[in-house]
């Protein structure tokens, strides 16, 4: 029984419905939920492993104006969700979880033999991380480091890179993340940059919830109005504008354009309306929400740019969503997407405000039926190959194998 301490900033649905339905600024459900679905995947198998969480709670002062928190610990899914307490206020909340997940880990690392524990992080959780492993390395414990963004390139949008204090800390998370014993990574191309020193790693692009049904009839969900949706970033680099400008020179009436998300152009969404009726921004929403959504589009869509240097070491985790709900996504032929879901997708070839507007206008030509029989074979595809229980199984062989090193 491998016993698992999992170090990130995860909540349960519970808890995490309660922070985003009371926050001024909403936290980011992207990470949460890929961290869900690993997790939830690991705890699947509990004949092979016990997991465990030492979560810090996503606010920051700006963010929620509760100060105190205390969450209990609670049990769902055969996941042990233990949340680390704090006030929330500059410095003094950093203080408290580094103090707390330093004794925690600790104390977790020696009543545990070695070859029985390993402690997986989100390295993007920076002083949880930095205390934690500081620990593990203390009490000889095994260590992976899952890492979704790669420092100045992937994180740029989290932190402001002309900011010296950002440089700072990215400085910091290139040199804490050299130092753990294995890794998990989205694209191959992230391992040159991130694994110098050449220690084992395993590619997870991304996973979907095994829960969600393969039903075939999904033409019984779609809209009367024909609806394109991108839920993402709401950044030009992503190729906001110029999907905003390709959708405007579609002129049948029933097509609607929904946009989810937040970004540098959430100030620009008013105008577009304005300019387009049938552009909808609907800001954020939790994630249930935009998955039942697409449940009821025709197209989903991710526009952004192959040209990106950043791309290479990313995976969007909305194309694997998108992917999963069954209707049809259309996207850019992005380096870090692996070769096998190129059957699975429509791309656009030209990534121009006048090749995104062909692929879509072609697109929308095809037969409901065809499109959604397109759908359907990408949903299969990632159920069947992606799941989040076999991609922790996958997982779960990899932390067998690297056993060997240690």
């Amino acid at each position: 029984m491998k016993n698992i301490l999992y170090i990130s900033s995860l909540c349960s649905p519970r808890v995490i419905d309660y922070i985003f339905n009371t926050s001024v600024i909403k936290p980011g459900l992207a990470v949460q939920k890929f961290h869900r679905l690993l997790a939830e995947g690991l705890a699947f198998h509990n004949k092979y492993c016990c997991v465990e969480t030492l979560s810090i709670i996503p606010v920051v002062s700006k963010s929620h104006h509760q100060r105190l928190w205390n969450i209990p610990s609670e049990v769902i899914d055969n996941i042990h969700y233990k949340y680390i307490p704090t006030i929330n206020l500059p410095v003094l909340k950093n203080v408290i979880i580094f103090i707390y997940a330093f004794s925690k880990t600790t104390l977790w690392n020696l009543v545990r033999r070695r070859e029985d524990k390993v402690a997986i992080f989100d390295v993007r959780s920076l002083t949880v991380t930095t205390s934690a492993l500081l620990a593990c390395k203390l009490t000889n414990t095994k260590t992976i480091a899952i890492v979704t963004d790669v420092p100045n390139l992937t994180m740029r949008d989290s932190y402001q890179q002309n900011d010296v204090k950002s440089k700072v800390i990215n400085s910091f998370i290139t040199k804490i993340i050299g130092n753990f014993d294995g890794y998990l990574l989205l694209t191959e191309p992230m391992n040159e940059v991130v694994n110098r020193h050449h220690k084992p790693y395993i590619i997870m692009e991304g996973l979907v919830d095994a829960k969600m049904v393969a039903n075939t009839n999904l033409l019984e969900h779609k809209s009367s109005e024909r609806i394109l949706i991108y839920a993402g970033g709401i950044y030009e680099k992503y190729g906001i504008k110029k999907l905003i400008e390709a959708f405007s020179k579609l002129e049948d009436d029933d097509l609607r354009l929904h946009i989810y998300g937040h970004g540098e152009m959430e100030k620009d969404m008013p105008y577009y309306m304005s300019l387009d009726k049938r552009v909808v921004y609907r800001g954020i929403v939790s994630n249930n929400i935009v998955v039942e959504r697409q449940l009821e589009a025709t197209l989903l869509i991710n526009p952004r740019s192959s040209t990106e240097e950043f791309t290479k070491y990313s995976f969007p985790s909305k194309n694997m969503e998108y992917m999963a709900s069954g209707t049809p996504i259309v996207t850019t032929l992005l380096p870090g997407m692996p070769k096998e879901y190129i059957p699975f997708v429509y791309l656009f070839t030209d990534e121009s405000i006048d090749g995104i507007y062909q692929t879509l206008n072609n697109l929308l030509l095809k037969p409901k039926e065809e499109l959604n029989e397109f759908g359907y074979h990408a949903k299969q595809f990632v159920l069947e190959n992606k799941s989040n229980y076999s991609q922790a199984k996958r997982l779960l062989s990899f932390l067998e194998e690297i056993d060997v090193f240690f």
